[in-house]
C-alpha cells in the first residue's frame, strides 16, 4: 500500500469514531453556568486515583460505599481537595440503589470505581435515568455485561466514558499517529506483556467482616461467601467473582493503544488461543496466561495477531518477597516475559520495561508502556529516519476525568467511550472466557463461541437474587 493510501484511511479511523457529535435526548442536559453534579460510587483507592486531579466544573453531590472506612476516608480527602464547598455534609449511602431512589432526579452523572463484579449494575441503572458514566476498567465482569452497555448508552444517549486513562495521554496520540502515518509499515504482530500477577496460590481462612463493612453490599450480585483477607484492597482483582485477573486488571490499559491505532474496535477476533497456563488456588484466576488473538483485516489494514503474555513464571511463589502489595512482579526475571522482548533488547541495547506493548512493523519496531506515559522506536535510529506526522489526533485538555466532563458540556461523545471500550473489553474477557475452558483454541464470533457450546457458559455470568440486571 502507497504510504498516502495508508495515512488517509489511517486519519479517518482515528477521528470519524471518536468524536462524532453525541445524540444525548435521552440525557442530562447542563445548562449554562450550572456545574455537573457527579455521585461517586465506589469510595477506595481506585477512586482516590479517579479524583487526584481537581475539576472545577463539577459539584459531587453524593457518596457511595459499603465501607463507612472509605466514606470518612474519600471525604476527608475531598474536603482538603476542595475547602470551603460544604463537602462535610454531602450524602453518603451504602448502597447505590438507595442513591438513585433517594437522589437520581439530581444527578448528572456517576464515577463508577467499585470492584469488577459491581461495574455494570450502577452503571446500568444510572443510564436508565438518563444520568452520565464514567466506569472504570474493566467496563464489566462478563462479555454479556459489556454488550449490554453498550446497548444501553446508544438507547439513552448518555456519555459514556471508560477508565483506561492513558487514551487521554499526548504520548498514546503520538504513537497512534506514528502507526497509522506508516511509519513502521504495516503490523501484523503485536506483543502485550504484563507484569502483573493478580492471582493467589493459597485460599487463606475465613475471618471476621471488618467494622464498618457491609459485606452483603460489598458482595452484591456476586454468590455469597465468608469474609477472607484475601479480599481486602486491591487483592480482590485475584478471585473469580469479584475481578477479572491478570488480563481483566491490565489488558485494556495495554491493549488499549492496538485497539486506537489499528481499528481493532471496528471487527471481532476470529478466534482466541490459549498456549500455556498456571493454576492458580481453587477460585482464584490463573498465575499465568499465554495467549494469541487473532484479528481479520480492516479496510488497508492486513489481519493481525495479539500475543499477550502475562503473569509468573514456574518455581517461584506468590508472596511478598516476589510481587508488590498491588500483584506487581519485583523482578523481571520472576515474570512471564516473551522471549522476543529480552532478544530485541540484547540486539538493539534498548530497554523495554516489563510491561507495555510492541508493535512489529515492517519498517521497524515501536513500544509503548502501559499507560502511554513512554514511547520507544527499536531500533532508536528509527527516530531520525522516519517524518514525525502532522497530529490529527485532538488532544485532551486535563486528565481523562476532565475529558469525560468536558464531553458532557460539549454534547459530544468522549474519546475513550463504550463504543470503542465494549469491543476491547470483550477481547480481555474473551481470555478470563478461556482460563476457565482451558488450553485450546476457541473460535468467536463476537456474541458466541462456534466451536465449543460449552465455553458460552463463561460469556455471561448469573447473579444472587435481587441484583440481577436491568434488560430493557
Amino acid at each position: 500500500m502507497k504510504r498516502r493510501s495508508f495515512l488517509g484511511l489511517a486519519a479517518a479511523g482515528a477521528a470519524l469514531p471518536l468524536f462524532n457529535i453525541c445524540h444525548a435526548a435521552g440525557s442530562r442536559t447542563i445548562a449554562a453556568g450550572r456545574k455537573i453534579r457527579v455521585a461517586l460510587i465506589g469510595c477506595g483507592l481506585r477512586m482516590r486515583s479517579v479524583l487526584s486531579t481537581k475539576c472545577e466544573d463539577v459539584e459531587i453531590v453524593a457518596l457511595v460505599d459499603p465501607d463507612s472506612r472509605a466514606l470518612a476516608d474519600i471525604r476527608t480527602r475531598i474536603c482538603k481537595r476542595y475547602p470551603g464547598c460544604g463537602y462535610e455534609k454531602i450524602p453518603a449511602f451504602p448502597s447505590y440503589h438507595e442513591l438513585f431512589e433517594k437522589m437520581g432526579d439530581g444527578i448528572d452523572a456517576v464515577i463508577i470505581a467499585t470492584n469488577q463484579q459491581q461495574h455494570a449494575l450502577p452503571a446500568l441503572l444510572a443510564m436508565q435515568r438518563g444520568i452520565h458514566v464514567y466506569v472504570e476498567k474493566p467496563i464489566a465482569y462478563s462479555i454479556e455485561e459489556a454488550d449490554l452497555l453498550l446497548a444501553f448508552a446508544k438507547k439513552y444517549g448518555v456519555v459514556s466514558q471508560c477508565g483506561h486513562h492513558g487514551h487521554s495521554s499526548p504520548i498514546m496520540a503520538t504513537a497512534v499517529e506514528y502507526i497509522q502515518s506508516g511509519a513502521i509499515g504495516q503490523i501484523r504482530d503485536v506483543w502485550c506483556f504484563d507484569d502483573r500477577i493478580n492471582s493467589q496460590a493459597v485460599v487463606p481462612p475465613d475471618a471476621p467482616v471488618p467494622e464498618g463493612l457491609d459485606w452483603d453490599l460489598w458482595v452484591g450480585p456476586a454468590q455469597m461467601r465468608p469474609y477472607k483477607t484475601c479480599y481486602g484492597p486491591h487483592q480482590w482483582y485475584d478471585w473469580k467473582g469479584f475481578g477479572n485477573g491478570n488480563i481483566g486488571n491490565m489488558g485494556n490499559h495495554i491493549m488499549d493503544a492496538s485497539f486506537f491505532a489499528l481499528r481493532l474496535n471496528e471487527v471481532d477476533p476470529v478466534s482466541a488461543e490459549l498456549f500455556d497456563q498456571r493454576e492458580g488456588a481453587p477460585g482464584s484466576w490463573p498465575l499465568r496466561q499465554t495467549i494469541d488473538f487473532k484479528f481479520p483485516a480492516r479496510k488497508g489494514l492486513d489481519p493481525v495477531t495479539i500475543h499477550w503474555w502475562d503473569g509468573i513464571k514456574d518455581g517461584i511463589p506468590v508472596d511478598t518477597k516476589h510481587q508488590n502489595k498491588i500483584g506487581i512482579a519485583l523482578k523481571r526475571e520472576y515474570q512471564n516475559l516473551p522471549p522476543i522482548v529480552e532478544e530485541l533488547e540484547k540486539k538493539h541495547n534498548v530497554p523495554l520495561g516489563q510491561i507495555g506493548t510492541l508493535w512489529m512493523g515492517e519498517k521497524g519496531i515501536l513500544w509503548l508502556n502501559e499507560f502511554g506515559s513512554a514511547m520507544q522506536f527499536v531500533p532508536t535510529s528509527l527516530r531520525k529516519e522516519v517524518k514525525k506526522p502532522d497530529p490529527w489526533i485532538p488532544r485532551v485538555k486535563g486528565s481523562h476525568v476532565h475529558e469525560f466532563f468536558a464531553a458532557i458540556r460539549e454534547g459530544r461523545r468522549a474519546n475513550a467511550d463504550f463504543r470503542f471500550g465494549v469491543p476491547l473489553v470483550k477481547t480481555v474477557l474473551l481470555g478470563n472466557v478461556l482460563a476457565q475452558t482451558g488450553l485450546g483454541k476457541l473460535e468467536w464470533n463476537g456474541t458466541r463461541v462456534t466451536n465449543n457450546e460449552a465455553a458460552n457458559a463463561f460469556v455471561k455470568t448469573t447473579y444472587r437474587p435481587g441484583w440481577e440486571l436491568p434488560r430493557n
